[in-house]
């Protein structure tokens, strides 16, 4: 297929709302059947208490028996951007890359997805909607002894499907240390073996069960917002969104008005560039009983005043999974996060307005984050050096609020971790004061920033809550 082909298909999946399933209400009847029938048991145990986990020196580390998985480790940052100049924390290592992937078919005419109903330990809510394929090297490799996932052979042995999308993308830089994870879509023409727990949806489909908290996983909504609904480099085709309206066809400009771009790609990429080339970060590895201001405890590990985040452990059983009883550790996060788009017309069309984000774990200095990305929330707005534009999100007044919705984070790796992702259009003509690491982009720009791997995955799981629908349910 040619990239308008795909660029076409794509368009019409997210246009329906009625597929194998013939409603929305009738893809919740089946995840709230799937939710009722699983059993699953997540029980809280101290560090020390972990199967196949224990403290390992050289520097002092949290590790698995096998050496495989991922590790908690501690680094000191030393940085000249941002409020605080330097500063200690535990992070994930886990340098193995990840496979998340979509198995796409076409389905009477309209390409579908096929989504499992998967548990993660750390969810709020334990099962979610996940990607067909959801895993690291280690699960894939069988280093548990567990079962190899479902339909992994369609994204691993050439031949079996057409790639239509993969790309390696960054994880969390401020949790994750130089993670990345392979983000794939590809696509069959014959029928698929069906496992009860999978489901085929439309992208339409996907996105409206984006507009309620905590349906979608984190993995799921990485992949989602690759898939392009036009091709930025040719003009737009009204008659593929013939009936789209209002904030959704604002969207569908926003992706492919090039014409309108208040900046041009050029200019965008020096701006990225410069902040690459501006601002340093300094990472030095340190053993974790050496962190200043940490507690490392036979229990967790934990800040002393009792704020960000604290290294928990867990005991799982799943009898769904690939291994059905295990235990890790997890980053266990206190209160709410927050992280947001400001939009606005310019031109007539739609831009966001991103931000310059710099994080001890990003591969390659500065990535493109959205405007507001904030962990707890409720506390950073009381303190000093709050986020430049929190406010327009915590209070919007008379702004229009596009999308409003919490949303859960990786389950496999943090305990309860939940943003707030919104989406506020400021009216045209509006001045917002930008400092130099804000500039306004369209949609087509950030997804072909995000093609090589220079958006953050904040900044596009909020991209993947962005349809043709109306976004607020």
């Amino acid at each position: 297929m040619s990239t308008a082909a795909v660029c076409r298909a794509f368009l019409g999946s997210c246009r329906a709302m009625a597929g194998v399933f013939p409603s929305l209400d009738a893809v919740r009847d089946w995840f709230a059947a799937k939710d009722r029938c699983h059993r699953f048991e997540v029980r809280q145990v101290p560090l020390a208490g972990l199967d196949q986990w224990s403290y390992a020196p050289g520097p002092l580390r949290l590790v698995h028996r096998t050496g495989r998985f991922f590790s908690i480790e501690g680094i000191r940052v030393e940085t000249d951007f941002g409020p605080a100049p330097t500063w200690d924390q535990p992070i994930i290592n886990q340098p193995e890359v990840g496979i998340l992937g979509l198995l796409a078919r076409e389905i009477d005419g309209v390409l579908h997805f096929l989504m499992q109903a998967k548990m993660e330990p750390g969810n709020v809510n334990i099962l979610q909607l996940s990607p067909t394929v959801q895993a690291t090297h280690s699960n894939y490799s069988r280093v548990h002894q567990g079962s190899t996932p479902r339909y992994l052979e369609y994204f691993t042995e050439p031949g079996l499907a057409r790639v239509l999308l993969d790309q390696l993308q960054p994880e969390q830089g401020a949790r994750f240390l130089r993670k990345r994870n392979r983000n794939m879509v590809v696509a069959v023409d014959g029928p698929v073996p069906m496992h009860e727990d999978f489901c085929w949806l439309t992208l339409g489909q996907i996105k409206a069960l984006l507009a309620h908290d905590n349906i979608v996983n984190m993995d799921a909504r990485t992949v989602v917002s690759l898939i392009p609904l036009a091709d930025p480099d040719e003009p737009p085709n009204y008659g593929l969104v013939d009936g789209v309206t209002g904030f959704g066809l604002d969207i569908y400009l926003s992706f492919c008005r090039s014409d309108k771009e208040r900046h041009t790609m050029d200019r965008l990429m020096a701006w990225l560039t410069d902040g690459k080339a501006r601002h340093a970060m300094h990472v030095s590895p340190l053993p974790l009983d050496a962190l200043r201001g940490w507690m490392v405890t036979d229990t967790d590990i934990r800040h002393e005043s009792g704020l960000y985040f604290s290294v928990i452990g867990v005991d799982v059983a799943a009898k769904t999974r690939e291994s059905t009883r295990w235990s890790q550790p997890l980053l266990h996060h206190k209160g709410e996060g927050l992280v947001g788009f400001l939009c606005q017309r310019h031109g007539g069309v739609l831009h966001f307005l991103v931000r310059g984000s710099l994080e001890p774990g990003n591969r390659d200095g500065m990535e493109i984050g959205p405007t507001v990305a904030c962990s707890e929330v409720a506390a950073r707005s009381r303190r000093a050096g709050a986020p430049r534009f929190l406010k327009q999100f915590l209070d919007p007044g008379d702004l229009v609020v596009r999308y409003d919705a919490v949303q859960s984070e990786e389950g496999g790796r943090f305990h309860h971790f939940q943003n707030r992702y919104m989406v506020v259009e400021l009216p045209p003509g509006k001045h917002l004061d930008l400092p130099g690491h804000f500039i306004w982009m369209t949609l087509g720009q950030l997804w072909r920033m995000a093609r090589h791997g220079h958006v953050s995955i904040e900044a596009r799981n909020l991209m993947a809550c962005l349809g043709l629908l109306e976004t607020l349910p």
